[in-house]
């Protein structure tokens, strides 16, 4: 497992190495599923993400894109009192390569939140209503394998949602899974870590004739 410098989202996709994303493409085309990705709540998140964990950047907000409530929202996890701490004490962004031990299959995975390699805290946007709806849609939205994808690659102990209510009243929900959970989740990505292995797949985002990034390797 190695932790490598800070990579731009289009640099970290590209690596040819296998991202839970890439793992949910590959699901869809198993299974012969359309693959949807909700493209405006997607970039509606990821510029919360910037605003909130690289607050030295200049944000570009699309004029079509509701700034009032993404500064509602970045203010909201700001001041709560876990979020602040993780804030100041965690790494931001951190980019981890490692080796599936299986089946040798090179990995990525790209962290919001980690705390000396022992919690890993990811955000979440949600427009679920009720602290119990957003447990319930992180099993819906096989959020169990990311967080078992991403504790194994980082070997954490301790993995944490964030989930942040896109409506009114904006509530912070901070869920950590049961080991049922992560173990389910365990389970979902190393069948299809296997079966990826058997059948082999290029998921879109490499772009290998594009990418001018080198294999990066794990340690």
């Amino acid at each position: 497992m190695n932790i490598v410098p800070f990579l731009s989202d289009t640099q970290y996709r590209q690596l040819p190495r296998i991202a839970n994303s890439d793992l949910s493409e590959f699901r869809d085309h198993l299974f012969g599923l359309k693959s949807f990705k909700p493209e405006k709540a997607f970039a509606f998140g990821s510029t919360l993400h910037e605003l909130i964990l690289e607050p030295k950047k200049q944000t570009v907000i699309p004029e079509d894109m509701d700034a009032d409530l993404l500064n509602i929202l970045k203010e909201k996890v700001l001041k709560n009192r876990f979020c602040s701490w993780l804030r100041q004490f965690a790494r931001k962004e951190s980019v981890c390569l490692f080796t599936n031990p299986a089946t040798g299959l090179p990995c990525k995975s790209k962290l919001d939140l980690v705390y000396k390699k022992s919690l890993v805290v990811d955000l979440k946007t949600t427009s679920q209503r009720t602290y119990a709806a957003f447990v319930k849609s992180c099993h819906t939205y096989d959020y169990d394998r990311q967080a078992a994808y991403y504790l194994d690659g980082v070997g954490g102990k301790r993995f944490v949602f964030v989930g942040i209510q896109k409506i009114h009243p904006y509530d912070l929900f901070i869920y950590e899974p049961s080991r049922e959970f992560i173990a389910e989740g365990r389970n979902k990505y190393e069948c299809l870590l296997e079966a990826w292995q058997e059948v082999g797949f290029t998921p879109s985002s490499w772009q290998r004739t594009e990418s001018k990034q080198p294999f990066l390797q794990a340690a």
